[in-house]
């Protein structure tokens, strides 16, 4: 675990200062909120079925100018819901649309820490994709709220116990965050 953390941070690190000589201005930061997960899937016997929780996440970001008004947006998070637990990896475009409204969109991998737990057994996938989007509403220039909804495009989950094959994860979140 020590390892995919240390590589997930090195290239958030990377992809920072790629554009640290072209940048007007550089942020990094910290958020958390409210996390709703839905994973659907099918049942062994083939019909649908799913699961629903909500927690808590948080994270840490870095956010770099590549345009006038636009930014690219990468996070390192950590959610989890009931006993799967994920450290999640983003890269936003984000595009600024007012003084105070932002919207972003990218790709996100989710990555199953409980792989590493080998009493759990757990038969689902490391790595899922999802596609992110959401909106960002800026109270000062550090404090903003957002809100955000991902769409699980890969089959990541398989847990017997609650009879869950072929699950695609999906989120919606609620949060806030502060830019240094």
């Amino acid at each position: 675990m020590k390892k995919i953390l240390i590589l997930a941070l090195a290239g958030l690190l990377f992809c920072s200062s790629l554009f640290a000589q072209k940048e007007k201005k550089s942020w990094f930061g910290i958020k958390g909120g409210f996390n709703h997960t839905v994973i659907n899937g099918v049942e062994t016997d083939g019909d649908k079925t799913g699961f629903v929780g909500s927690t808590l996440y948080g994270g840490l970001f870095t956010e770099n100018h590549i345009g006038a008004t636009t930014l690219l947006m990468n996070e390192l998070m950590f959610s989890w819901v009931n006993d799967w637990h994920f450290i999640e990896a983003t890269i936003h475009l984000k595009q600024i649309l007012s003084n105070r409204v932002a919207v972003f969109l990218g790709p996100k991998l989710d990555f199953a820490a409980d792989n590493f737990d080998r009493q759990k057994q757990s038969k689902s996938g490391f790595t899922g994709i999802s596609l992110e989007t959401g909106a960002q509403y800026f109270f000062t220039k550090q404090i903003f709220a957002e809100g955000r909804y991902s769409i699980g495009l890969s089959r990541q989950f398989n847990d017997q116990f609650f009879d869950i094959n072929d699950g695609r994860r999906n989120n919606l979140r609620f949060g806030i965050g502060f830019r240094f």
